[in-house]
């Protein structure tokens, strides 16, 4: 009886309430040398995707007839979305792969796009311009973007199978599932775009069940849900999230129980700090007034991005104390924008920021006349660079370097007169733990110099963060 009850689950299912993301084809790769490239790098890509573990791959062999007859305009049919509607239904598949080469002078652009079965959804996307035409350089690319997206999907499994508590899964060829590996089911309620991309980076869920799995076929599973979380009965195309292996109690707590995945919209940044700064304010004449002391307050920052490769940013620091016994305060504000390079092709390896913008830098001092003491502003176009670079898979290393190269200064009280050059250095670098996929615990170390010379009774001024610690956590969205 059992035997029998075990082969009736392990039936697969014709009709899915939507087919599974983690059944995937390969269209056509498009070039503009008609095919010469597009056919090596098409074969290299299908036969890593028939070797992955996160793919069920189903050759699109049937349709290269059909494919063949629109062999002038195949570029602009393959991005028809009735074209990948009609290959989604014939194949059943939930994620439809398109690469396109264009060749440029200075090399051939990589266009990556994995669409859903409805033709219109757009689940990944990815461009590259690299400065050759090598086959494997071009496949290694892709294959690095596919490996990034099967990361990208809200779940490990989806439900083929019911039959009382017990049901059947779904899962890719060699997909790592263990018998005892505890999972939780999800519904999908919403699909959450990017305002400007239009690419799904989210989904809304309710999660229903939670359960154990307890037999493993080749392409199956099947699991006995224990405790149930909702009153709604779960049907086909119910998803299902894996736990870790180790993992042994099941959290009670709904929204404890979504597995978060890294943000796709940017990160908003958030610490305390505390600096040791110090003031001095030359005279014509060679003397000179000092004044060092300490310094605390908050460093708040937001990005968001555009593409994967294209951000804004928008950074705001204030910190007050006392320098010499005087009342002190430093404050920064810049907004910025930029290009994200990626050495290694995917998002979440190493990164490298190029950028610029505006910044204003404010240094207010308790009014003395006398000594030069005041409130003055370093304004100006800046221009930067930064790193991220991942160490292991807990912590990454991160640094910048921000200057202005023809800054203003003005001098609010109007006590050093007009400046006749400024200039401004920021330097940062330090380490992000990650907490959870989407929270980093972060620390670092910041330097800000700042410097204005005059013509009148005042030669110099000099502001400075000399060593600014920040303790803070970062947040992705």
């Amino acid at each position: 009886m059992k035997l029998l009850l075990l082969l009736i689950l392990l039936i697969p299912l014709n009709v899915f309430a939507q087919a599974s993301m983690r059944r995937c084809t390969l269209l056509p790769v498009t070039d503009s040398v008609g095919g010469a490239i597009g056919f090596k790098v098409f074969e290299q890509i299908e036969q890593d995707l028939k070797k992955s573990n996160w793919c069920t791959y189903i050759s699109n062999s049937g349709m290269i007839s059909v494919f063949s007859r629109y062999r002038e305009n195949l570029p602009q049919y393959l991005k028809q979305k009735e074209v990948l509607k009609t290959v989604a239904e014939k194949l059943q598949v939930g994620s439809i792969v398109r690469v396109s080469l264009v060749n440029e002078i200075k090399g051939v652009e990589i266009q990556l796009e994995v669409h859903g079965e409805d033709g219109e959804d757009l689940y990944f996307s990815e461009k590259a311009l690299i400065d050759n035409d090598d086959i494997d350089v071009i496949s290694q690319h892709v294959k690095n973007w596919l490996d990034t997206y099967s990361k990208t999907i809200p779940y490990d499994a989806k439900i083929n199978g019911i039959l009382g508590d017990q049901i059947t899964l779904d899962v890719g060829k060699g997909y790592p599932i263990q018998v005892g590996q505890e999972f939780i089911v999800k519904r999908p309620t919403k699909k959450m775009k990017h305002p400007l991309l239009k690419k799904i980076v989210d989904w809304k869920t309710d999660v229903l069940a939670e359960g154990k799995v307890f037999n493993i076929s080749d392409n199956q599973a099947l699991g006995m849900v224990k405790v149930y979380k909702s009153d709604k009965k779960l049907i086909i195309g119910d998803w299902v999230r894996l736990e870790t292996f180790r993992q042994e109690v099941i959290r009670e707590d709904n929204q404890d129980a979504e597995i978060e995945e890294p943000g796709k919209l940017g990160v908003l940044s958030i610490a305390l700090l505390g600096s040791s700064a110090s003031v001095e304010i030359v005279r014509s004449g060679g003397t000179s007034r000092k004044m060092e002391g300490q310094l605390y307050g908050f460093d708040f920052r937001g990005e968001g991005w555009i593409t994967r490769q294209y951000f804004a940013a928008l950074q705001l620091a204030k910190s007050v104390g006392t320098l010499a016994d005087e009342t002190a305060s430093f404050g920064k504000i810049k907004v910025t924008g930029g290009y994200k390079y990626l050495p290694t092709g995917f998002f979440y390896g190493p990164q490298i920021d190029i950028y610029g913008g505006y910044g204003n830098y404010s240094f207010d001092i308790s009014y003395d006349e006398a000594n030069g003491m005041g409130q003055g502003n370093i304004t100006g176009v800046l221009l930067g660079v930064a790193a991220n670079i991942p160490m292991n898979r807990e912590f990454r290393f991160f640094a910048h370097a921000d200057f202005m190269p023809f800054p203003s200064f003005t001098d609010s009280d109007k006590i050093l007169g007009s400046a006749t050059s400024a200039s401004l250095l920021e330097i940062e670098a330090g380490v992000r733990f990650y907490y959870t996929p989407r929270m980093t615990l972060d620390g670092s170390l910041e330097t800000v110099a700042g410097k204005a010379k005059f013509d009148s009774n005042f030669k110099e001024a000099s502001y400075n963060d000399n060593v600014k610690l920040k303790l803070g956590a970062s947040f992705n969205f």
